[in-house]
C-alpha cells in the first residue's frame, strides 16, 4: 500500500503543525487552560506564556494523528459475527476467509490529552474529546487463524466533533473518503473471544 492512511487529523483538515487560529482562541479560553495561563504568568512571567501556549497548541494538533484504520479495526473486533472464525475446526489456521461487511455505522470516542509540567511536576492536564460517527461501505476483511490479517478497504462518510473540556472546537461533516486499497495488518489483529 503506497497511499497514506487517513487520520482524524486529515478528516478535520488539520494538516499543519498548528491549530487554526479560531481553534487556538477557543482552546486558550477553556477553563483548565485559563488556570494554567494564570499559573505560568504568576510563576514565570508574562513573556513565557505565548511560547508555552504555542507548544500546547502544537501538541494538541499532534494528538489527532489517530489512524482511521485502527479505529475501524477496533470497532470490527467487537462485531459478534467475526467470533465464528475462532472455531478452528470449521476454519483451520491455514485457511483464509474473505468476510464482506455490509454498510454499517461505526461510532468512536477518544480522549487524548496534553500534560503541562512545571519544574518536572504535572500542573495540569488538558483533555480533548473526539467523537466520530462513520458510515462504512465496501469493506472486505481477510481473516485467518482467528485474526484480521488485512482489510480491503472501501469508503467512509461521517461527522465528528472535537471539544477541549466543554468548549466545542470543531464540528464537521466529512465528505466521502476512499480508504487506501488493501491494508496489511502484519501478524494480524486477534479477534477477541
Amino acid at each position: 500500500m503506497n497511499n497514506p492512511q487517513p487520520t482524524v487529523k486529515t478528516l478535520f483538515g488539520m494538516e499543519g503543525k498548528h491549530a487554526p487560529q479560531d481553534v487556538k482562541t477557543k482552546i486558550e479560553k477553556a477553563g483548565q487552560v485559563t488556570s494554567i495561563r494564570e499559573k505560568i504568568l504568576a510563576t514565570l512571567g508574562k513573556t513565557v506564556w505565548p511560547n508555552a501556549f504555542d507548544e500546547i497548541s502544537k501538541k494538541s494538533v499532534d494528538l489527532f494523528d489517530i489512524n482511521l484504520i485502527d479505529v475501524l479495526v477496533g470497532a470490527w473486533n467487537k462485531y459478534q459475527g467475526l467470533k465464528k472464525y475462532l472455531d478452528r475446526e470449521k476454519y483451520p489456521p491455514t485457511q483464509s476467509v474473505l468476510v464482506p461487511l455490509g454498510e454499517h455505522t461505526v461510532k468512536s470516542e477518544h480522549r487524548p490529552y496534553v500534560e503541562v509540567l512545571m519544574n518536572d511536576e504535572v500542573v495540569a492536564r488538558i483533555t480533548f474529546h473526539v467523537a466520530l460517527a462513520f458510515t462504512v461501505r465496501g469493506v472486505l476483511l481477510l481473516v485467518q487463524d482467528g485474526k484480521i490479517k488485512s482489510v480491503k478497504t472501501g469508503e467512509i462518510k461521517g461527522k465528528g466533533t472535537v471539544k477541549c473540556e466543554e468548549a466545542l472546537l470543531l464540528e464537521q461533516d466529512f465528505r466521502t473518503v476512499s480508504l487506501p486499497g488493501t491494508v496489511d495488518l502484519g501478524e494480524g489483529v486477534p479477534i477477541p473471544e
